[in-house]
């Protein structure tokens, strides 16, 4: 089912998010993994990767739009995926997947699951819930940029009021143009894990953490690969992985899902990891 929702005027940001978290307390932190306890210092050179495998592909209606949301169920079986459309003036119209593993299916629901919004509070968090030392930084700037005076429909010269002015001219006056644009960028152990142009960056659009007790983030680094890191920097990037988004880990941190871009639609992917 889609809903329409109306513009908001100011996305909830990585300082907004910090916040809120803060504020949150126990409700942005996941449950403790029920699976084999982790070493106290997480490495990513100890780690043992098992694929990807594609386990699915959302294809059709269900893939219009931009993913925006992806969350494992509680009980590791099903992964929720949220599609948004957004028109001209920044009305954002939702729709609601669930994708279970067993099958391989995926089917359209009414609502986003009861669970999703805890699951998205600390896989997008600022922080690593195993240590919050291991935290993102945003870095925020004002720059003056050129500018072109290019009007919608392409002519240039639309833009002048007064149309003697020599084509040349008004090309050479656009090209000096400057305009005041805001980036925000994200840094964690100097790499980039995400960045925008005059708008906020969304948590969690192309990072997620680990749950604890392992301290590790899962991300997509500029050229849209996978890559591991652990608490110290240190990387590890995934093989066979383009144009990844929305990377999650299940709550027992033995497996990151992820969606990637297949011809019109997106794959589900899943990552296998285990420690050696």
């Amino acid at each position: 089912m889609d809903r329409t929702r109306e513009p908001q005027p100011a996305r909830l940001g990585l300082a907004a998010c910090l916040a809120v978290c803060t504020l949150a307390g126990a409700t942005a932190v996941p449950a403790q993994s029920s699976g084999p306890p982790a070493p106290a210092a997480a490495d990513v050179r100890h780690l043992a990767l098992e694929g990807p495998e594609t386990v699915l592909e959302i294809e059709g209606s269900a893939a219009r739009g931009i993913p925006t949301r992806l969350a494992w169920s509680p009980d590791g079986l099903q992964i929720y995926v949220r599609v948004s459309v957004f028109d001209r003036w920044a009305n954002e119209t939702v729709s609601f997947l669930l994708a279970t593993l067993a099958t391989r299916q995926v089917a359209p629901l009414g609502a986003e699951p009861a669970w999703a919004p805890r699951y998205w509070a600390w896989k997008s968090a600022p922080a690593s819930p195993a240590e919050p030392s291991f935290k993102i930084r945003l870095d925020t700037r004002e720059e003056l940029v050129r500018a072109t005076n290019v009007g919608r429909e392409g002519n240039i010269g639309q833009n002048v009021s007064d149309p003697t002015v020599p084509l040349e001219e008004v090309v050479g006056n656009a090209a000096r143009a400057m305009q005041k644009a805001r980036f925000e960028t994200l840094w964690l152990h100097g790499h980039v894990i995400d960045s925008a142009v005059n708008r906020a960056v969304t948590p969690g659009r192309t990072f997620g953490w680990a749950p604890a007790p392992r301290a590790l983030v899962a991300f997509a680094d500029g050229k849209g690969r996978l890559v591991l890191m652990d608490a110290t920097g240190r990387t590890r990037r995934v093989g066979s992985t383009k144009e990844a988004l929305l990377p999650a880990w299940s709550g027992d941190g033995a497996r990151v899902a992820f969606l990637q871009r297949a011809g019109d639609g997106f794959a589900l992917r899943v990552l296998g990891v285990r420690w050696e």
